[in-house]
């Protein structure tokens, strides 16, 4: 048995005071005047004989209440598994934060002196890990090495920790802390037993904007405690910037937008606690500035200086606070991707509005991200048909050679539309397939769709599924044998059951044949607001979407593809980028066992591939920027085990020697006992039955007459 505050046991010498109060003489409580003696002075008495107790298991009680008091503050525990424990040393995993907020000021020398004295500091018998974390975590001394070269740590993970700098990344906490939880069970303990203790430590500015969601349904483990050696910045003056959110569109239907306003929408948030509270925003190269003002703890949406009109990627830069590692947004410029489009059929009548060539020029119009070019041939199918990346033909145009040839396109991968204008299917796509013209009633309606079909995918929202307003006048009707292993997936039928648009699996490639034209001569299709988004769903199965490039954060895959391979050529499976640094990677698409590239950095990325160059910007985590310190006891909270004492500032958590960590272990132990609560339980019940027994008035003795 020992005692964490020993010092209040001299509370026990109290005891002294009920026995004085027992031994006390005390006046009789009632007195008779006489009227006789008025006149007398009173006198001194003398005692004859001495005091004696009276009373005594109503004195033990007091006395025995006194010293359990003392007791309880004196806060008693056993030191028996402390006793076992001892030469088995600690677990320790380091956990040193490398995201970019860590780059203000003194934070990271801080970092590494806390996690180079805690090294230094710990014993041959500890086993010690260091992990560096942003958004994911990186093990820079596993307790496998440690476990061969703990003698010398030391100096080995000084050297290590030496060239490791703070990155761009956002802050994981959580993702992080899971990790280390998740190491304790690779701990080579040599035949030996396992550590006494397994201890986190956590070297972190620990920022507002910090993740934390790895944690939410983590359970923590009991015997793992963290240490919070929260890093505190010299100033909280920080403006961050990060693009502001765009209205949400339609983009299974592209048409043709206003022209946006001048500049670039984006959020400017100020950190609570900040004394600055005036900013100016500046496209790099240009002069043209734009002032504001924004109050601490406040953000706000607002546009951009006019963009330059040289069409160049530029960087937004904001100026006004102490901190510039959040100072600065990039934008790509516009780039839109090429697709090539080959019509076969009827190119003479691409003015006539009765002819398909003239509905699908209007149809497939150029989008921010994609540029149809749209070419016909008539003669050297075969050459056009390897430049091209989807095929729009006519059954009734195609001869045999250019069947042939489109067959043909379509085995090495190409994606096709055949479009029936005639009772004749030119490509072998099925032994017993039968085509003839569909006769009776007046016009036929679409009244089955598979709408969760990717060719059909723009139509998955149930509002745009309405296809009741669309009038089919002739169709032709498509029929094969039930038992036929070649036969089509049915996307669409008409309200009579006939098939309306077909799919084949042709091989590598694939074939769409539509039983009915999209001009006005067979249907209103073409005149439909379901007609361009249907022809641009087609183009995205073809691997050309339309849709925006999506913007990216720091640590993103960046967004590699080999370039689309022509039909009866070969794809260029090489792939390098630029980086802001200036360095190049290249990557190669055939080696699926290699990892996609990251962004490393924020900043503009060129990424050549065969002939195509694109240009992507990625930026910081908009969440970085928010720099105001977290409360540790957040953590607390999502079941964290946090140790008795969580330090702020150059770490106080970490014991400073032997006798520092003795008490800790000492808190640690004591906490788990809790022996106080019997001992306030046990002087309770005492305080109860000194109250009855106080409460008894004795029996007085007779006195004879």
């Amino acid at each position: 048995m020992t005692w964490l505050f020993p010092l209040y046991l001299a509370g026990a010498a109290a005891v002294i005071l009920p026995i004085l109060l027992h031994l006390r003489r005390r006046p009789p409580k009632e007195r008779v005047v006489f009227s006789s003696l008025m006149f007398l002075e009173p006198t001194q008495q003398v005692l004859t004989k001495r005091s004696k107790l009276e009373r005594l298991l109503l004195l033990l009680l007091r006395c025995l209440a006194l010293i359990l008091l003392a007791l309880m503050f004196a806060r008693p525990f056993a030191r028996g598994r402390s006793d076992q424990a001892q030469g088995r040393g600690e677990a320790v995993v380091l956990l040193l934060d490398t995201s970019a907020s860590m780059r203000r000021g003194d934070l990271w020398k801080s970092a590494l002196a806390i996690a180079e004295e805690r090294v230094r500091k710990s014993k041959p018998e500890d086993r010690v890990a260091v992990l560096a974390f942003d958004r994911e975590s990186k093990a820079v001394w596993p307790f496998d090495l440690d476990a061969q070269n703990g003698a010398v740590r030391a100096g080995q993970i000084a050297s290590l920790l030496k060239p490791l700098k703070p990155g761009w990344a956002g802050t994981d906490a959580g993702r992080a802390l899971v990790d280390a939880v998740a190491s304790f069970q690779r701990i080579n303990t040599n035949g030996k037993p396992p550590p006494a203790k397994k201890r986190i430590v956590l070297i972190s500015d620990l920022p507002e904007g910090t993740k934390l969601d790895a944690l939410r349904g983590f359970a923590w483990p009991d015997d793992v405690q963290l240490d919070v050696a929260q890093l505190a910045a010299p100033n909280l003056d920080n403006f961050s910037i990060s693009l502001a959110a765009t209205e949400s569109e339609d983009e299974s239907a592209p048409v043709a937008k206003a022209a946006p306003a001048a500049g670039v929408r984006v959020r400017i948030s100020n950190t609570r606690d900040s004394k600055k509270e005036s900013f100016s925003l500046q496209w790099d190269g240009d002069s043209e500035k734009l002032d504001g003002y924004l109050p601490a703890g406040a953000s706000r949406v607002m546009r951009s200086p006019p963009e330059p009109k040289d069409g160049k990627a530029r960087a937004l830069a904001l100026t006004g606070d102490a901190w510039d590692f959040d100072n600065r947004i990039f934008i790509a410029p516009p780039q839109p991707r090429e697709a090539r489009v080959l019509f076969l059929g009827d190119e003479a009548s691409a003015k006539e509005a009765a002819s398909p060539l003239y509905y699908l020029t209007r149809a497939l119009q150029p989008t921010p991200s994609l540029r149809p070019i749209i070419d016909t041939a008539s003669k050297d199918i075969a050459t056009k048909l390897a430049g091209a990346n989807i095929v729009f033909a006519q059954a009734g145009g195609l001869d045999d050679s250019a069947a042939s040839a489109l067959d043909a396109w379509t085995q090495q991968g190409g994606f096709a539309v055949l479009v029936l204008d005639a009772a004749k299917l030119p490509i072998s796509v099925c032994d017993s397939l039968k085509v003839t013209e569909a006769t009776g009633g007046d016009y036929a309606m679409l009244g089955d769709l598979d709408t969760a079909h990717p060719l059909l995918r723009p139509f998955a929202d149930p509002r745009l599924r309405d296809f009741t307003k669309i009038r089919f006048w002739k169709h032709r009707k498509v029929e094969w044998a039930a038992d036929d292993k070649s036969k089509p997936v049915v996307l669409a039928k008409f309200d009579n059951g006939d098939p309306a648009l077909l799919l084949w699996n042709h091989d590598k490639g694939r074939l769409l044949v539509m039983a009915s034209g999209w001009e006005p001569a067979d249907s209103q299709l073409a005149l439909s607001t379901k007609f361009v988004p249907l022809l641009f769903g087609w183009l995205e199965a073809a691997g050309f979407s339309h849709s925006e490039a999506q913007s990216l954060t720091v640590g993103d895959e960046l967004p590699l593809e080999s370039s689309p391979p022509l039909r009866g050529g070969s794809p260029s499976a090489l792939v390098k980028v630029l980086q802001p640094s200036g360095a190049v990677i290249e990557w190669n698409a055939s080696e699926r066992a290699a990892p996609t590239p990251r962004a490393t950095e924020p900043g503009l990325y060129t990424i050549t591939s065969g002939t195509t160059t694109k240009i992507i910007a990625a930026n910081l985590a908009p969440e970085e920027g928010r720099v105001h310190p977290m409360e540790p006891v957040k953590l607390a909270e999502l079941g964290v085990k946090l140790a008795v004492e969580t330090g702020s500032a150059l770490g106080t958590a970490m014991p400073e020697d032997a006798a520092d960590k003795q008490r800790l272990d000492a808190q640690e132990e004591e906490s788990r006992q809790k022996m106080w609560l019997w001992v306030l339980v046990t002087l309770l019940g005492i305080l109860a039955w000194e109250t009855w027994l106080a409460g008894r008035r004795p029996k007085e003795a007779a006195v004879p007459a």
